[in-house]
């Protein structure tokens, strides 16, 4: 009878397994959808303009809000902002003043879409002025023209202290803790990705695949999905087109 039952559960404990993760993966995408509507709710009351990655960094860092901040009026949670197969929460900032309800950018879930353009400038310094964003973030409703394939929100790697870029900023990893310290935003350049890699150049790069060797974003248009990216050879395959990315596909 003991033989029998080590039998069933190597062979249930597995099946559980895997419908656990099912189940967690769906009240993911559920959060991601949440967080869509949210966002187009927010354009509606914002010049039809979609949120801006963030705001306050000119003033300081302990000033600078994200866009989970500027969210919260609409999905009145921070819980939808947590994957339920992320171990960390949503961390804040203590100052000013405490406790301070501005969020921690390197404990985001996900992250918003604000690819930048092939220039120079974008390069070097992806948040200087003359650096063009392509990406959907603070971009006006009109301006993306193809909704449904475009990516506004995708999976992150959240950490548990903002560690900044621990591959300095050059080369190209699989090392989830290289992702970059913007872990809110997905900035790479236009030009510069390579989809086979987590990092390139210190810039996040599409989808972290936390759910079955795939990962889930939320389009333009406010619907989710989920997405292939598994990892082959040490490399990963499947994920996104750079056009996914543009607003102003061609």
């Amino acid at each position: 009878m003991i033989a029998v039952i080590s039998i069933l559960a190597a062979i249930l404990f597995p099946v559980f397994a895997k419908v656990r993760e099912k189940g967690r993966q769906t009240a993911c995408m559920s959060n991601l959808r949440q967080v869509g509507l949210s966002t187009l709710e927010y354009s509606e009351d914002n010049d039809e303009t979609f949120v801006l990655t963030e705001r306050g960094g000119d003033a300081g860092d302990q000033y600078e809000y994200y866009w989970g901040d500027m969210l919260q009026p609409y999905i009145k949670s921070w819980a939808m902002l947590h994957c339920p197969d992320s171990t960390e929460d949503i961390q804040f900032k203590s100052v000013p003043p405490s406790p301070s309800r501005y969020s921690q950018q390197w404990s985001y879930d996900y992250a918003i879409n604000d690819v930048v353009d092939s220039t120079a400038i974008c390069t070097s310094t992806p948040d200087d002025p003359g650096c063009k964003h392509i990406g959907v973030a603070g971009q006006a409703l009109a301006a993306v023209t193809n909704p449904s394939d475009t990516v506004l929100i995708a999976d992150s790697a959240p950490e548990t202290s903002d560690n900044g870029d621990i591959n300095n900023g050059t080369g190209a990893t699989n090392n989830t803790a290289d992702i970059s310290h913007g872990r809110h935003e997905i900035n790479w350049q236009l030009g510069h990705r390579q989809r086979s890699y987590l990092n390139v150049d210190g810039r996040s790069q599409d989808g972290y695949p936390r759910h079955s060797d795939g990962f889930e974003m939320v389009m333009a248009d406010g619907h989710a999905k989920w997405r292939s990216r598994p990892l082959q050879n040490g490399l990963y395959s499947g994920g996104t087109q750079d056009s996914e990315w543009l607003a102003t596909q061609p």
